[in-house]
């Protein structure tokens, strides 16, 4: 574990090993430092100096580097006062402030935010800046140089950690590593099996991989056996002894970022790690830099078309480069294994919709291609039936002018859509379970299968008052906030999610009246063609409206949502995320989907009959005479592929426009350097992935919670997300900042939501088809009456003596349930039974069939564990040797080897 600098107590600071004239640094006059090292020094470039070649195009393999050559890995950057003087006064009185609170008892004791009522909260931030700067000046072999900006109040701090602060920190975080190779034989046979599991996947897969279109074009990672990093074993690892090759870029920034959260910066025991400095404004950025410019053509001999971000810009954030698959190990090795395994599983969610998405299009072209074939259609369109009206004022009408929805609805009410929801059922657990076999071919890949994150409290985090306590493992002191208080922000909370999921039902209410009274209107019109599609103009318009209510709701709710859970002041990140995730989600369930319930499984099931119609709010809620699964697919259809819209154009429009209005501000200024630059572009999103992970959710509660009402949706799903991933990579590769890279092993909490949803489909799908359809109650009477449904509209349109008309319904013509209405329900809950047992059937033997782990990547783990334990041994052994004893315990090579010799 790396050793955290810090001063002793009671030292004044001024005093303390660190950066001599360091006020000096911070004016536009900067003088040399005191004293220089070539390895511990904060080397001042004036602004004359920085600026003196401006206009010439830099070098950009050395503008990325310190003026001792040492690549940067890290940037901070703090606000000053641009008057040398005001600067100047302002460090002594926060010196002197800070003096006086040292020197009292116990001034290590309570609270890092209660320096901010000691001495202020400006001054706090510049001591806390300032000890921050010493305790990394104090870190040996250090290199950190400070220049201004072209904005003279903006200070860049550029930091090279050497390289024995980054191993000991891999050994203190359990870095795994990659192995030397001992036997070539050995490795060929690892790597032969690994290409055989990648190649495994599917045989869409296989048949795409052999076209280079689709070729990415960059180098795979090689694959090596690995272990966790021990320094005193460091020969044991490939590029030992090339220190600039040991650690890639990625894992220099999760390096680097762990030493950055762990320097402390006060005397007390919360004041450490640059994560709380960015969240009390003391630094307004730390990051690690984009390895170049973004490239401004795609001549290939351009430097910057040569590094990672020239690379991944070319041949992944692209448009044009949407149909190539995606450089998951260059994304990961950039980026961070957390961003990795994002966009690979969005790649292999894409991927896996190709198939239902082709499924879904015949499905929609068989009943296209068939809905003109219906003998029941044929009857309704020739049919003069007078039909009750559609409300107390309206007039009577003539049954075929309802024949061309009718005859639509068969596109998506037929027997295809029946095999088709089973079919996505099954799918959606299926591709569960292959996502965690692919899921452990990466965690195995990436070198993170064993990950166990030492999590550092989130610097929001505030304890009560001044209590403190002993932590339970360690006994350091600690904050401490109390359960009790805790629970009641959480019965506060869960009461506001209830009213906020209470005003989303009211607003849907509303939507509903307003549906039921545009129908009514709309049936009261002189045109007949608007008369006859009262219900489906009725349903398109309330579909746009509640497609913006959605939208609003979701942003009004989203802030309301991370207030609430910033206020139940949760310690772990983790902890964080897990209740923000399941507020998000509840709420976005119900905003989302309600209408589709309401549609599905409420409208038009107590419709009533003439002289007795059953009213909601005065108006009548009965489905069209073609039915309720045609308005489900039309609300359905809008909302999603809306959504899909809206978010994308924010997405895609919105970074240009700011970008051309920022281009076209900055025309004629003196070019900035690269950290200027990029501080310019947007910070990395507090919630990085969150919404993303949200977002993808919702999507695909859309194509399997009610895919039997419309088929097209995993078509619709896979276009969005082949735009989608482009868009993400644009967005990181030209509009952000790069971000701290952090490590993951798997997509995290949203396995178990889309578990919980995929669950949940089965449910919605059986009752779609059971209630929503009138395929059922076909299916009935073909059975029972006629097979060629002769008769079946006079049967479900029943005439009613009374009133002179005839009505939609599956009541007798005396408005009594008779044997036909039993048969029909009967048959609705048998199928729905059936329908439900089959599929779970299904799902849980496919769970059995394919393992979580594939046997290649389990033999290969058993492969890796040996050779650890066995580099691990040597070393005890040679310690044993040493110190002239013995090792009595059985090897480790040999337990792992009969710990595991069952699989």
């Amino acid at each position: 574990m790396a050793e955290v600098v810090q001063p002793a107590a009671g030292e004044d600071f001024d005093q303390l090993h660190g950066i001599a004239g360091r006020a000096s640094l911070e004016m536009q006059d900067m003088a040399a430092p005191a004293h220089e090292s070539d390895k511990n020094a904060f080397r001042a470039r004036s602004a004359t100096q920085l600026y003196k070649n401006v206009e010439e195009k830099y070098i950009l393999a050395n503008e990325l580097k310190l003026s001792n050559g040492l690549p940067v890995d890290y940037v901070l950057v703090h606000k000053i006062n641009k008057d040398k003087n005001v600067q100047e006064r302002a460090e002594k009185d926060a010196r002197e402030r800070w003096a006086k609170i040292q020197k009292r008892k116990g001034s290590n004791k309570g609270n890092d935010e209660d320096d901010d009522d000691e001495i202020g909260r400006d001054a706090s931030r510049t001591m806390k800046r300032l000890q921050f700067e010493d305790t990394l000046a104090g870190l040996k072999g250090a290199s950190v140089e400070q220049e201004l900006g072209k904005n003279p109040e903006l200070v860049f701090t550029k930091i090279h950690f050497p390289f024995d602060a980054l191993a000991s920190m891999a050994e203190s975080i359990n870095l795994n590593m990659p192995l030397v190779d001992e036997e070539q034989k050995e490795r060929q046979e690892a790597l032969t099996v690994s290409a055989r599991v990648k190649k495994g996947w599917t045989s869409l897969n296989k048949f795409i991989k052999r076209y280079d279109f689709f070729d990415h074009g960059l180098e795979e990672e090689e694959d090596y056996f690995s272990a966790p990093f021990v320094k005193t074993n460091i020969m044991k690892f490939r590029n030992h002894n090339d220190q600039n090759r040991f650690f890639t870029d990625s894992q220099r920034s999760t390096l680097g970022f762990e030493i950055l959260n762990r320097l402390q910066y006060g005397m007390k025991a919360d004041q450490v790690g640059i994560r709380k400095l960015l969240h009390n404004g003391t630094y307004l950025g730390a990051f690690p830099l984009h390895d170049g410019p973004l490239p401004t053509n795609d001549d290939p001999t351009l430097p910057e078309n040569k590094t990672t971000r020239g690379l991944l810009y070319q041949r992944w954030a692209r448009i044009r480069s949407m149909f190539r698959r995606q450089p998951i190990d260059t994304i990961r090795k950039y980026y961070g294994e957390r961003v990795g395994i994002y966009f690979a599983w969005l790649g292999f969610y894409t991927t896996w919709l190709i198939f239902p998405a082709f499924v879904g299009f015949i499905v929609f072209l068989y009943g296209l291609g068939t809905y003109e074939q219906q003998n029941d259609a044929k009857d309704l369109c020739s049919s003069n039936k007078i039909m009750c009206p559609l409300c107390d004022t309206c007039e009577p009408w003539i049954l075929k002018d309802v024949c061309l929805p009718y005859k639509f609805s068969w596109v998506f009410d037929n027997g295809a859509t029946i095999f088709f929801a089973v079919f996505m059922s099954i799918w959606a657990s299926v591709f569960q379970d292959f996502w965690r076999r692919r899921n452990a071919l990466l965690a195995y890949e990436w070198d993170v299968r064993n990950l166990t994150l030492e999590e550092p409290d989130r610097p929001q985090f505030k304890g009560q008052g001044t209590k403190t306590r002993k932590h339970p493992v360690t006994g350091a002191e600690e904050k401490y906030y109390p359960v009790r208080l805790r629970w009641i922000k959480y019965f506060v909370t869960f009461s506001t999610v209830v009213v906020a999921i209470t005003t989303v039902i009211i607003i849907a209410i509303g939507i509903i009246v307003y549906r039921l009274a545009v129908a009514v209107v709309a049936a009261r019109s002189s045109d007949p063609s608007i008369r006859t599609q009262s219900t489906v103009i009725a349903s398109a318009t309330a579909a746009i409206i509640n497609l913006f209510v959605i939208t609003i709701l979701s942003m009004i709710y989203s802030r309301l949502a991370v207030i609430m859970t910033d206020w139940e002041n949760h310690r772990k990140h983790s902890k964080y995320e897990a209740h923000l995730a399941f507020k998000m989600f509840v709420f976005q369930f119900v905003n989302t989907y309600s209408s589709l319930f309401y549609v599905a499984f409420f409208k038009g099931q107590q419709t009533g009959s003439p002289g007795d119609y059953g009213t909601f709010f005065g108006y009548r809620q009965e489905c069209a005479n073609y039915g309720c699964l045609l308005e489900l697919t039309i609300q359905l259809a809008i909302i999603m592929v809306g959504k899909q819209v809206i978010g994308n154009v924010t997405e895609f429009m919105i970074p240009r426009i700011m970008r051309y209005i920022n281009k076209r501000r900055r025309k004629g200024e003196v070019q900035l350097m690269p950290w200027e630059e990029q501080f310019a572009l947007e910070a990395w999103p507090a919630m990085d992935l969150f919404f993303e992970y949200l977002e993808m959710i919702i999507q695909f509660g859309f194509i399997t919670l009610f895919v039997a009402s419309f088929p097209l949706s995993p078509f619709f799903a896979l276009l969005n997300n082949i735009w989608e991933i482009r868009i993400d990579a644009d967005k990181m590769i030209t509009g952000l900042r790069r971000p701290p890279a952090q490590r993951a092993a798997s997509i995290g909490i949203w396995e178990g939501v889309l578990e919980f949803v995929s669950f949940f489909s089965v449910i919605t799908n059986g009752l779609v088809i059971a209630i929503t359809s009138s395929y059922l109650t076909k299916l009935v009477y073909q059975y029972q009456y006629e097979s060629d449904l002769d008769g079946f509209i006079n049967k479900t349109r029943p005439y009613f003596v009374d009133y002179n008309c005839s009505y939609s319904t599956l009541l007798d013509s005396d408005g009594k349930k008779g044997l036909f209405f039993y048969e029909v329900w009967a048959s609705r809950a048998g199928f729905l039974i059936a329908f439900e047992h089959f599929v779970f059937l299904a799902k849980f033997a496919a769970q059995a069939i394919i393992p979580n782990v594939p046997k290649q990547i389990e033999q290969k783990i058993m492969r890796e564990e040996f050779l650890a334990a066995k580099a691990l041994q040597k070393q005890m052994d040679d310690t044993d040797d040493f110190l002239g004893g013995e090792v009595h315990d059985v090897s480790l090579p040999a337990r792992i080897l009969r710990e595991n010799s069952s699989v």
